[in-house]
């Protein structure tokens, strides 16, 4: 599991969810390519300042948002797809939902959207949903697939 990164006035700090993996931590494990990357960890490394009241509230604020985002979590393993008999191209429309959610790529998300049912993107787009429910037995992420497809709808469709 890859822990998010946030920077700090200068500092990098490794986060996770309520917690500062910073503390109580004996190692971190970061990718470097470059002397100066190795040269950067090791300083960012070196820091054992405590973190003020006031970042560990702002990584906690960014910690809340990443989870309200996540909401929406599709991997895009499409082992949903086989199982709607509509042909929902369900992980194209989270996709798209995330572009606009996460991203905040308005027009990008809606041309993304828009594209299903294209001779380039296959499926339907979230009206054609039935709700049988099929999808979500099949999705690993345990997404509450009609429930967010509604969203979805009510955001792209035109």
């Amino acid at each position: 599991m890859r822990l998010p990164m946030v920077e700090m006035d200068g500092r990098h700090v490794v986060v996770e969810e309520k917690a500062i993996a910073l503390i109580h931590r004996d190692c971190a494990l970061s990718g470097m390519s470059t002397i100066e990357q190795v040269e950067e960890n090791a300083a960012v490394a070196s820091n054992m300042a405590p973190l003020s009241p006031e970042e560990v509230a702002a990584i906690n604020a960014a910690m809340d948002e990443n989870k309200r985002l996540a909401d929406l979590y599709c991997t895009g393993c499409n082992y949903c797809l086989p199982h709607c008999p509509e042909e929902v191209n369900i992980s194209h429309i989270f996709q798209a939902m995330n572009y606009y959610r996460v991203y905040g790529l308005k027009d990008y998300a809606q041309q993304h959207y828009d594209a299903i049912g294209s001779r380039w993107v296959k499926g339907k787009k979230a009206d054609a949903c039935i709700e049988c429910g099929e999808c979500e037995q099949h999705c690993p992420q345990h997404i509450p697939i009609r429930e967010q497809l509604k969203e979805c709808l009510a955001l792209f469709h035109r």
